[in-house]
């Protein structure tokens, strides 16, 4: 699996992912205004890849040594936070191989920004996923989460997202993606914004993870 915070790009011929992320573009306008504040950070774990972004809402750049604290703080390697590029690289899915989701097991992936935990149940055609933000982020986290909700794709093809929620920062992100079978390529992601508080400064975050497997019985 993987996941990303830049957004996951779209198969071939589909549209790109509705928010940023790793294969999304942030709007010219945003990135103008948030120029110098915003900073971020992507976490991988085997295959799967986190971005966490914020931004904000005014007062100096940071430092690389206060970029290092504040890394230090939510559980990021040093050098691993940086300030946002204008642009977003746009990544492709073909940047690893698929990874396996076998029948009935039940992996997880976690990094410094989340943990995702991904079930075939092949009995039911489905694909179980849940997501939670990890301990440190939450920490910084100043209000409820507002999550997007799951979009996915099935061999390529586009399917109805699941339903987004506004909840607390605990709160164990889950859904269903069905129906996949055996041999199904699924490629699934989903984007969270809060408010922070880092070190008194307020600002704006968000949260994209992204992750590619492939079921098998």
């Amino acid at each position: 699996a993987m996941l990303a915070a830049v957004v996951l790009a779209a198969p071939a011929a589909q549209a790109a992912p509705e928010r940023s992320g790793a294969g999304a573009v942030v709007s010219t306008a945003a990135v103008t205004e948030a120029a110098g504040r915003s900073y971020t950070a992507t976490a991988v774990t085997g295959n799967v890849r986190t971005t966490l972004r914020f931004t904000f809402n005014g007062g100096p750049k940071l430092t690389r040594a206060d970029l290092d604290r504040v890394g230090a703080r939510l559980g990021l390697g040093k050098g691993s936070l940086h300030a946002a590029p204008v642009r977003t690289a746009r990544t492709g899915a073909a940047e690893r191989p698929s990874a396996t989701l076998r029948c009935d097991k039940n992996p997880s992936w976690s990094n410094a920004n989340g943990t995702l935990a991904a079930r075939f149940n092949c009995h039911h055609s489905t694909i179980n996923w849940g997501f939670k933000i990890s301990a440190r982020v939450q920490s910084v986290i100043t209000g409820n989460v507002h999550e997007s909700g799951v979009s996915w794709w099935r061999n390529g093809r586009r399917m109805p997202k699941n339903a987004g929620h506004v909840v607390g920062r605990s709160y164990h992100f889950h859904g269903t993606l069905k129906p996949v079978r055996h041999a199904d390529h699924v490629q699934f992601q989903d984007y969270m914004t809060f408010r922070v508080n880092i070190g008194g400064r307020p600002g704006t975050g968000s949260l994209t993870w992204a992750a590619d497997v492939t079921a098998k019985k």
